[in-house]
């Protein structure tokens, strides 16, 4: 068996070995708005690595209210870190967001849940046409 200095070693190593491969870390967006991105098994980045989903609220340290709206959008990592504003969601909390995501298997389409009256919807847009669809029923995880 191995003693814990010995395991607390090879997992320094690791981590050391790791460091060196991973790209700089930087922040994508700026104030005054929050921003983030939701939950662990949804697509952030488009296939080209180019483009990075978000979204952003204008208060943080308290539950989102019914009428609490984010706004919902793509970070330009080309140009400037240029945020692009894409729409909006009053069907969102902070773990999960909207469940904003690129649509998978699209380059160009993104999919997030919404509320419009009293029902649950999930809008689908193109990115590069602005081509919008409402789907009848929420994304769920």
């Amino acid at each position: 068996m191995l003693s814990r200095r010995a395991c607390l070693a090879g997992l320094t190593g690791s981590l050391a070995f790791a460091q060196d491969r991973l790209p700089p870390i930087r922040a994508l967006t700026r104030g005054p708005k929050f921003h983030w991105f939701g939950y662990y098994d949804k697509l952030e980045f488009d296939p080209s690595g180019r483009y990075v989903l978000g979204m952003g609220v204008g208060f943080q340290h308290r539950s989102p209210k019914p009428d609490d709206v984010i706004r919902v959008g793509m970070v330009d990592t080309q140009d400037g870190d240029r945020w692009i504003e894409l729409g909006e969601s009053r069907a969102w909390n902070w773990q999960q967001g909207c469940m904003l995501q690129w649509l998978p298997g699209s380059k160009t389409e993104v999919i997030w849940n919404d509320r419009q009256g009293d029902r649950f919807v999930s809008y689908i847009l193109d990115t590069k046409t602005g081509k919008k669809r409402t789907i009848p029923a929420p994304s769920t995880p």
